[in-house]
């Protein structure tokens, strides 16, 4: 290859890097701007729940809303359950802790859900439609939710203990 050659190779690579740089931008400026930030009208999702029953977001309109995307087979998810669990038990009026399983069958999570005596809403998302909308990027990942339907929070991983989800349920009241 001669030196014309080389010099449209290089001047291809740069254009190349650029290309995907703009393209890198864009999409982390689109991310910021998109639905899920604080401030933000939470989306709304039509899934099942494991009664079998369609249950959408907008169904807990009025309450304050826990909204934690996880799934069975992801340890940090399977370890922050006893806490939410803990924590729905003792109850705040007017907050409601709703789980939803991301990606597996129903048997999987109802198995799941009565072993670990789950006493919270635990809805079913196979497709991952309900955790695209809200631009799930790992598990856990939980929403918190006011009862007008906006975002107060986004709080990605597991929460530690019972108290931190305690005081999430709180924070979300005015």
């Amino acid at each position: 290859m001669g030196t014309a050659g080389r010099k449209w190779m290089a001047l291809l690579a740069v254009t190349l890097i650029l290309a995907a740089a703009v393209y890198a931008l864009v999409q982390s400026g689109t991310r910021e701007a998109g639905t899920i930030r604080p401030g933000g009208q939470a989306p709304d999702f039509s899934i099942i729940g494991l009664d079998g029953s369609a249950v959408k977001l907008s169904d807990y309109r009025g309450k304050d809303v826990l909204l934690n995307f996880w799934a069975s087979w992801c340890g940090p998810c399977v370890s922050e359950m006893p806490r939410m669990n803990e924590a729905y038990r003792t109850g705040m009026p007017g907050v409601e802790i709703v789980a939803v399983n991301v990606g597996e069958s129903r048997g999987t999570v109802s198995e799941f859900a009565s072993r670990q005596g789950l006493a919270f809403p635990v809805l079913l998302d196979p497709s991952g439609e309900a955790a695209r909308s809200y631009q799930i990027v790992g598990l856990p990942t939980s929403i918190l939710i006011d009862s007008d339907g906006c975002i107060v929070s986004v709080v990605p991983g597991e929460m530690a203990g019972s108290g931190q989800v305690k005081e999430l349920l709180r924070s979300i009241r005015p």
